[in-house]
């Protein structure tokens, strides 16, 4: 009981002491400035019509080159590397890797994302959902 009335006049005492803290206004954070150029690397999944998942990690080069590695995931998981080269314009990145066999669209979005176009268009799942590539400021180790 003793324990019980010390525990709550410490917390009363916690609690009053605490309340008169000034609220004052976060100072203005001056506008994160996004890249205007499209070199780096990015990472994400895109769609896949004969496998349970494709994960694409993606290094824009500021040569023009790229390299994508692609893991696709079936009942096993095979790792590909692509090479090829890029072309950025309008607001559209557009992909042509191993010897023009694969040609992929992306539209840069306001943060510096791609989402992979289809048909011309931005490509949405089922569920309405993008597949976007992340851009990584930094790349990480794996």
């Amino acid at each position: 009981m003793k324990y019980a009335c010390a525990l709550t006049a410490m917390l009363c005492g916690l609690f009053i002491g605490c309340s008169d803290q000034k609220s004052e206004p976060l100072p203005d954070l001056p506008p994160v400035e996004i890249p205007a150029d499209v070199f780096g690397f990015y990472s994400g999944i895109l769609p896949c019509e004969n496998c349970k998942q494709r994960v694409v990690d993606m290094d824009l080069l500021n040569d023009g080159k790229a390299v994508v590695v692609e893991s696709i995931m079936k009942d096993s998981v095979s790792v590909d590397t692509l090479r090829g080269t890029f072309v950025y314009a309008d607001s559209i990145v557009k992909l042509s890797l191993s010897d023009n066999s694969v040609r992929w669209d992306f539209k840069r979005d306001k943060v510096g994302n791609l989402a992979f176009m289809k048909f011309g268009d931005v490509y949405r799942d089922a569920d309405g959902v993008k597949a976007v590539l992340i851009r990584f400021y930094k790349k990480f180790k794996k």
